[in-house]
């Protein structure tokens, strides 16, 4: 798995188009976190359970085994979202559906948003904190980590 992540507008999807065209990719995750919270659910345990799935490769395993379960990657994009909330969206959705799933690479791209001036909304807090706790599980269960900025790539891991 490659996790992809930076600002809004930071080259990220170009990126990930150029050096990973065949990649099954998932964009927009920290809006399926907003759902999550908005619903009550703990992010970091879903997020857990969602990677697993697209993986098929829990958290202490070291097999390359696939999921055979099936399931169609989701669309991490917010199909509902309003005009105040569309700066927390940097792009279109990348998923090609489940053909080949188990023969191609996994990027996760998400935007960055832990910097910059602290909501004064409790909910907006409280959901940059969950993305960014997530993020933290992405990259330390990702084998490659990459930061885009000003459409350049930093390689973290």
């Amino acid at each position: 798995m490659i996790f992809i992540i930076g600002g809004i507008c930071q080259g990220k999807h170009d990126f990930c188009r150029n050096e990973f065209p065949d990649a099954e990719v998932i964009d927009h995750y920290e809006e399926k976190i907003r759902r999550e919270l908005k619903d009550g659910k703990d992010s970091l345990s879903e997020a857990e359970k969602w990677l697993d799935n697209v993986t098929g490769i829990g958290a202490e395993s070291e097999t390359d085994g696939g999921n055979d379960s099936g399931d169609v990657l989701e669309d991490c994009s917010n199909r509902d979202v309003k005009e105040s909330d569309l700066h927390d969206v940097s792009g279109t959705h990348l998923e090609t559906g489940n053909q080949g799933r188990n023969s191609r690479e996994t990027v996760i791209i998400m935007n960055e948003v832990g910097s910059g001036v602290v909501p004064m909304d409790k909910g907006e807090r409280e959901w940059r904190e969950a993305v960014g706790r997530v993020s933290c599980i992405f990259a330390r269960r990702a084998d490659r980590v990459y930061r885009l900025i000003a459409g350049i790539p930093q390689r973290l891991k």
